[in-house]
């Protein structure tokens, strides 16, 4: 960039020159007093008082989840220990995915080895968090609550509390970051969470974050330095409706938004000067927003807290927060939340009737516990519907997975009906000679099946027994390796026993009853 040079004239600068000499030089402003700095954390745990031994305790959870890339199957057997909050009626209070799919749960107190049989009273994932019971009466000897803080704490000293297989509740040190709108395991809900810094390692599965003899949070996770917990506020919500036998999970909006910081783009849409807010793209209906709220409203307001041009609005007690937090924060399903929105010109004030949303009803589930997956084998190819723990076979999904499923999960093709349309999937081909020469496809996108459209598998299922001409065909959406694929009907049924005897698979499709495979003899079913 270039600088035009400004001319002076001789007697302004002379002045100049005599005002620079003679002018006295401002005073310096007064030091400042002297901020004490806090002495840096150590990694080294210390030993936890014994207050707080009484309210923590172990939970060991074995359990054991299906094979995504061969549905038929399970993986094996896995174990872990997490830490368990101590509460009121004698429950055991865990923030862990542990309790997706469990086989058993024992509980462990005081550091011993001994275990005692648990059960999951209540577990609700959109936290996650879980509520483990334990019958025997001896078990709780010695046990004592925790308090939990009645508002979540943003900075401070913390520790972070988590018993040892040597019989010590190591008591971490970490200093409080932040509060904000966070989502914790596998939820698509946003909750109240707070960030603690700490040098520890192999921290996330439900360590207490104590402040000052109270319970601050319930540790889920780590990015960087930085662990982020569920914070005490939620914890007392869940524990609440837990106690009152009608807890109904957390309330989601449902809705995909775009921000307005354009002037430009504000204006085309009507908002008057000063005025903010966001502008809807896309609106689930089974979501809070559902039947209420439209694709192009731009929202001014929820719950009488104006939103920013980011969807941002000022919290009364921690500041700016994004505007996902209004769902949960001291609301519940069942609720209602007023809503300020401009529509077509005309500003309305809507009433939002707040409501969970079930993983079912996302377009790609985020989890899928108490039941395999739901999958169909016909001549060999296998389909599926596209999940979050189907792309966990990736390992780190959003890099690892194919470009073309990436793609497809974040398409604008939400449904107008009650359930969300799947991505269905050809996820493998188990070789046969039905299938020759089509074996090395695999994680394609299907389209149609027999010329009509497959939203999920049991349409898939109606198509393939509305086959027409003796061929199977499957299309796939374009782009793709393959466009289209075709096989023998007759072939494809008289492959069936062909394909369980060869690759082990009792089901051929998963809602079919159970067969046993010739070698178990008997016909008996596993």
């Amino acid at each position: 960039m270039r600088f035009r040079a400004l001319a002076v004239p001789s007697t302004l600068a002379a002045a100049l020159v005599a005002a620079c000499a003679t002018a006295r030089p401002p005073a310096p402003p007064p030091a400042p007093a002297a901020t004490p700095v806090p002495a840096p954390l150590s990694a080294e745990p210390t030993v936890a008082s014994g207050n707080l031994r009484t309210g923590v305790v172990s939970v060991r959870v074995t359990g054991q989840d299906w094979n995504w890339r061969a549905p038929w199957e399970k993986q094996a057997p896995w174990t872990r220990t997490v830490t368990g909050l101590v509460v009121e009626g004698q429950r055991i209070l865990v923030a862990s995915t542990a309790f997706g799919n469990p086989l058993l749960v024992e509980a462990q107190k005081l550091g011993g080895d001994a275990r005692t049989v648990a059960r999951v009273d209540l577990v609700d994932h959109e936290g996650p968090l879980a509520l483990v019971a334990v019958d025997d009466p001896a078990f709780w000897d010695g046990l004592e609550p925790l308090k939990l803080e009645a508002r979540a704490s943003s900075e401070g000293v913390v520790q972070v509390l988590r018993w040892q297989r040597t019989g010590l509740l190591d008591a971490y040190p970490a200093t409080g970051r932040q509060v904000r709108s966070g989502r914790h395991g596998l939820s698509q809900t946003s909750l109240l969470t707070i960030d603690v810094a700490s040098s520890a390692e192999g921290l996330g599965e439900s360590e207490v974050v104590v402040k000052d003899g109270k319970v601050a949070g319930l540790v889920t996770g780590r990015s960087g330095d930085t662990y982020q917990a569920i914070a005490a506020p939620v914890l007392s919500h869940f524990l609440a409706g837990a106690a009152k036998g009608d807890w109904r999970s957390f309330a989601r909006a449902g809705i995909g938004w775009q921000d307005l910081t354009n002037p430009v783009l504000r204006e085309s849409l009507g908002l008057a000067p000063g005025e903010t807010g966001i502008r809807l793209t896309r609106v689930l209906p089974y979501g809070s927003a559902g039947g209420v709220l439209k694709p192009g409203d731009v929202v001014l307001e929820l719950g009488g807290a104006k939103l920013d041009p980011t969807g941002y609005y000022q919290h009364p007690l921690y500041g700016r927060m994004l505007f996902a937090l209004l769902f949960s924060d001291g609301r519940r399903p069942g609720d209602s939340m007023p809503a300020k929105v401009l529509r077509d010109g005309q500003r309305l004030e809507l009433e939002l009737p707040l409501r969970a949303m079930r993983p079912e009803q996302d377009r790609v589930p985020p989890y899928v516990y108490g039941r395999g997956p739901d999958y169909v084998v016909k001549g060999g190819l296998v389909f599926q519907e596209l999940t979050r723990p189907y792309l966990a076979s990736w390992g780190d999904w959003s890099r690892r997975a194919p470009p073309r499923l990436l793609v497809a999960i974040d398409r604008d093709q939400d449904a107008a009906g009650r359930e969300a349309p799947r991505i269905i999937l050809l996820s493998s081909v188990l070789p046969d000679t039905v299938n020759l020469g089509y074996q090395e496809l695999r994680d394609l996108i299907v389209a149609r099946v027999n010329g009509r459209s497959v939203p999920n598998l049991q349409a898939l299922r109606e198509a393939f027994a509305a086959v027409k001409g003796g061929f199977h065909v499957v299309e796939f959406l374009s782009g793709q390796p393959a466009q289209r694929i075709v096989i023998d009907a007759t072939e494809a049924d008289a492959a069936s026993e062909r394909l369980r005897r060869a690759y082990g698979v009792e089901q051929l499709d998963s809602e079919t009853p159970r067969q046993a495979l010739p070698s178990e003899g008997g016909g008996q079913s596993r």
